[in-house]
């Protein structure tokens, strides 16, 4: 007695095709998606490494100022907003900061604040600002310090 055999299929069915194109397509796009986001990522965190070292930029400038001169420093001290060179030449005049400015590298904004501390003529209490966009959303670094008069 012979038995009969079905044939083996020597193709795959339409339906293994599309579940394996299916599946691979998901698995391109999760990968995607990962990088992306990984770039994304990447760019924000230097961006924010820039500008906190130019906001530390910043304090170490107005620390030079003093330095230079404290009773032009000590007049600017009104809680105006002042924009900072992005050279390091002291000049003895302070510009606004600019509304909508991003000078330096393009991208970043640095303005600074001062404000006079405490009773006397003694203290400034200083305050750094680096904003720049990250597509529609502003984003800042505030770094803050306090100065006083002292001598050589």
């Amino acid at each position: 007695m012979r038995l009969f055999l079905p044939k083996k299929n020597k193709g795959q069915s339409l339906i293994e095709v599309v579940v394996a194109v299916g599946i691979t397509t998901l698995l391109s796009v999760a990968l995607l998606s990962v990088v992306s986001i990984s770039i994304k990522n990447s760019r924000v965190a230097k961006d924010r490494t820039i500008a906190v070292e130019l906001a530390q930029e910043g304090i170490e400038l107005m620390r030079t100022y003093r330095d230079y001169n404290w009773i032009v420093f000590l007049s600017k001290a009104t809680g105006t907003n002042y924009d900072l060179p992005i050279s390091w030449i002291v000049e003895s005049s302070f510009s606004d900061c600019p509304a909508d400015v991003f000078a330096i590298l393009n991208t970043f904004k640095r303005c600074v604040t001062l404000t006079k501390e405490g009773i006397g003529d003694d203290n400034v209490k200083l305050g750094v600002t680096v904003s720049w966009w990250e597509g529609n959303k502003l984003n800042q670094v505030v770094q803050s310090s306090q100065l006083s008069k002292w001598q050589r």
